[in-house]
């Protein structure tokens, strides 16, 4: 585990793919997770035998964990959904990159057909979680659909049809894992109310933060003016939303930053007026996001600083002779214990020896 990470394939972790030089996750709240695994390849016997791994392969399911506190972190778990080859003349300098996603991906593959009627979205979302052997949290919606009025109607893939009544609803779909590797998927708002996870800090004695970008937009709808007739007996269907359901997680809404009323008016065929609540209330928690921001921010590059101050620390108690010495000793330690030290990866990054790679690897 080079990069602090572990990599499992179908459920048991292997040592050698963890020795990747590059991991990257993407995640984004309501969005499909994806993964990017980087492998340094090398010629033996004039061939790059890396490129034939099955574990790797297409359609092979593998798992990014962090450990953290004594748990297992799955940071993702899908499958391989592609490769990217570079080659360089003489071999050094080669690498492959493996792709992938969460198993979501997995319900964009066909596309379907299908009326749900006498039931709720919510319960039209749980039956399709159920049929892909997922643990449902999902959140109950109030809108129906029966038969002798509007039916729900499905011509899309699973994946594009839950999106769609996640953000008809305003709720998020995303999929995460325990520490086990169960997975669970979501059908409902985010959570603004409770504690926070983590604190991200800039310029203070608590920084973990490298950059920090942000960016505001007020010009979007503050407000939802809804209404419709009832087919069946011809009332007013009322959905008016003055506001977003969500909590605020500063001391002022957009609307209190604008000081105005920016209404946006909504129109669609319901039979009910929780149906049509429920779509003004979704378009306001789309619209309220009104703050984003992006940065930088790496718990191993704040580790690794600490560590570095510590050495130079214990370098000056030792001295010259016996800092050299322990230098010495933990370089042989490393490289018996883990077949890893510093002078190893220097070594390999400046010309990099396939039958080093080969040895570290336990080929």
């Amino acid at each position: 585990m080079g990069l602090g990470i572990a990599i499992a394939v179908d459920g048991t972790a292997v040592a050698e793919l963890s020795d990747a030089v590059l991991v990257e996750v993407h995640q984004r709240m309501g969005e499909m997770t994806k993964y990017r695994i980087r492998y340094d390849i090398d010629i033996d016997k004039g061939d790059f035998p890396d490129l034939i791994d099955s574990r790797i392969d297409a359609g092979s399911e593998l798992s990014i964990i962090a450990p953290i506190s004594g748990a297992n972190n799955y940071l993702v778990k899908g499958p391989v959904t592609g490769q990217r080859i570079f080659y360089q003349n003489a071999g050094g300098g080669s690498y492959m990159e493996v792709e992938g996603a969460d198993t979501s991906i997995k319900m964009g593959r066909e596309s379907k057909a299908v009326i749900w009627s006498d039931l709720t979205d919510s319960d039209a979302v749980s039956q399709i979680f159920s049929s892909y052997g997922y643990t449902a949290d999902v959140d109950s919606t109030s809108a129906g659909h029966s038969e002798d009025k509007h039916t729900l109607v499905q011509r899309a893939s699973d994946l594009d049809f839950v999106r769609r009544l996640a953000r008809r609803n305003g709720f998020l779909f995303w999929i995460d894992c325990d520490s086990s590797g169960t997975e669970t998927a979501h059908f409902r708002r985010p959570k603004l109310d409770g504690n926070t996870g983590v604190n991200l800090d800039i310029n203070l004695e608590t920084n973990n933060l490298g950059t920090l970008d942000l960016a505001w937009d007020v010009e979007k709808y503050t407000s939802v003016v809804a209404a419709q007739l009832n087919l069946n007996d011809k009332s007013d269907i009322d959905g008016d939303v003055s506001s977003s359901p969500l909590a605020s997680l500063g001391t002022q809404s957009l609307a209190d930053i604008t000081g105005d009323t920016r209404s946006a008016h909504l129109h669609t065929p319901v039979d009910d007026a929780g149906d049509l609540t429920s779509r003004g209330e979704g378009a306001l928690i789309e619209d309220a996001w009104f703050i984003r921001a992006s940065g930088q921010t790496s718990v191993n590059s704040l580790g690794d600083i600490l560590c570095c101050v510590l050495g130079f620390m214990i370098a000056r108690r030792l001295g010259l002779r016996r800092s050299v010495l322990a230098f010495v000793v933990t370089e042989i330690v490393l490289l018996l214990w883990i077949r890893d030290s510093l002078l190893l990866e220097i070594l390999m990054l400046v010309h990099p020896i396939g039958a080093l790679k080969a040895w570290q690897m336990c080929r």
